[in-house]
């Protein structure tokens, strides 16, 4: 009948947390839609499809020397590498109480004893004995409940979410050095369009300073002049501050110092891409995103943590002692008929902790509730990432087409433009303004085509694709 009274309180927590884990692992799925909403086509192909690592869909092996770069000198992502290190050792820590400890122990003591009262003739009022203990200390829990498997279970699963949580920040860190590179490429561009434009305005200043000096262009016509040229050169120096800007920020991230010099020996003009569309389903991209198995493995070590609370409300047994040796002298201590011995054994159940523990097994509770809302959170988020990206895609592409046929019909008015008005039959301001016009076309075509590179660059990443293999 005892043992019956034993047994059942283990089953039923047993099967417990059996039935939440499995309420739990379908609550994780339950947010996941069939299809994404934003998909293309099935017909388009993309990198996606071909692909296995993203940074494959753009051939620049100076991008790719960059990132595994990063990989092994980004201070931060070292930090973290010694973090998931730490992490591990928790599993070793938490496993070592599964086995017997034994430790050796050597001690001595020395007393005093006083007589006094006890009125001996000619005797001592006192005297002093000394003690020396050699031996080997055994101690060992048994693990009746399995609830020191389960701890160090736990620790494992959140060592593998360490693991997970290093290989987004690996992914993460690829990303941020490919944005930054074609950042760079981008800037270098705009700083060729405001010293082409700078060189445009100078001339034209030129040409019609020299045709009011000889009274054929009036002030005003100069003083336009003038006010274009000043502003143009006002870009470029900001065009230049934005570079300087974009080089620091790769060399940081790279773990380098950031002094704005950086040699970079290639192609100075962006990809143009293909239109996208992926394979992959809402479930697959959760299976495959790092930051997804990091959560999920955090709801997995918060359920196992909710069944150790609860197992320890039951009784736990300990067997303690080993041999050794006692003597009044210390050289005594390796002579056989000074050993002894002795084994302790103790059953411990907990009657009254002041709540402590009811208290211990709610909060084990509110943490796997967390997990599991956390993971439902990172999941939309995840989600959003990629419905976002398909649709900045679709957006993107349409926006860069309209701006390469309005640089072209720019750039053919401003040579129209200025040619009708070295022939007098236009005004100065038509002329400045439709050169204006050329320029910022080019500089905005540039710039959405490096917005549509990192919109790319964050689908993958939101996909959880690899970024490169793990040797050259």
């Amino acid at each position: 009948m005892k043992k019956i009274i034993l047994v059942i309180p283990v089953l039923s927590l047993h099967f417990g947390c059996v039935r939440d884990s499995k309420i739990q692992e379908r609550a994780l799925y339950e947010v996941a839609p069939a299809t994404w909403s934003s998909a293309t086509s099935p017909g388009n192909q993309s990198s996606e499809n071909n692909q296995t690592f993203w940074v494959e869909h753009f051939p620049d092996p100076a991008l790719s020397q960059a990132i595994r770069k990063a990989w092994i000198s980004n201070p931060s992502l070292l930090a973290m590498a010694e973090r998931v290190l730490a992490s591990g050792e928790d599993v070793i820590v938490a496993g070592a109480i599964l086995y017997p400890n034994a430790k050796a122990d050597l001690s001595s003591s020395r007393s005093k004893r006083n007589l006094i009262g006890f009125n001996f003739p000619n005797g001592e009022t006192s005297f002093t004995s000394k003690s020396f203990n050699a031996g080997i200390n055994l101690s060992w829990e048994l693990d009746l409940w399995g609830k020191l498997k389960d701890r160090r279970n736990s620790a494992k699963m959140r060592f593998k979410g360490t693991q997970a949580e290093f290989s987004a920040a690996r992914l993460s860190l690829a990303g941020q050095i490919a944005k930054a590179w074609y950042e760079i490429i981008e800037s270098e561009g705009q700083l060729r369009i405001a010293r082409n434009t700078s060189v445009t305005y100078s001339q034209n200043q030129a040409f019609i300073q020299d045709r009011f000096e000889k009274g054929l262009a009036s002030a005003l016509d100069n003083d336009l002049a003038k006010t274009t040229l000043s502003s143009a050169k006002a870009n470029l120096a900001r065009r230049n501050r934005f570079h300087q800007v974009s080089i620091r920020n790769l060399q940081l991230l790279l773990g380098e110092y950031p002094d704005g010099l950086l040699d970079r020996n290639n192609s100075e003009n962006l990809p143009l891409l293909d239109s996208a569309s992926i394979s992959s389903s809402p479930a697959e991209t959760l299976e495959r995103r790092p930051d997804m198995k990091a959560a999920k493995l955090e709801v997995e070590a918060s359920g196992i943590d909710v069944g150790v609370s609860q197992k320890s409300l039951l009784p736990s047994i300990s067997i303690a002692g080993g041999p050794g040796s006692r003597s009044g002298e210390f050289e005594n201590l390796l002579e056989q008929r000074f050993r002894i011995w002795d084994v302790t054994g103790a059953v411990s159940q907990p009657l009254f902790q002041a709540g402590r523990l009811r208290a211990q097994i709610r909060k084990a509770k509110a943490l796997r509730d967390a997990a599991v809302k956390n993971f439902k959170a990172t999941a939309l988020q995840a989600f959003f990432e990629v419905e976002n990206s398909l649709s900045g895609e679709k957006l993107i592409e349409e926006e860069e087409a309209q701006l390469e046929k309005a640089t072209k019909a720019a750039e053919s008015a401003a040579k129209l433009s200025w040619d009708r008005y070295q022939r007098g039959v236009e005004g100065i301001f038509n002329t400045l303004e439709a050169q204006r016009r050329a320029f910022e076309a080019e500089s905005r075509l540039l710039s959405v085509r490096k917005e549509r590179i990192l919109n790319r660059i964050n689908l993958y990443l939101a996909l959880g694709m690899n970024a490169l293999p793990e040797k050259p």
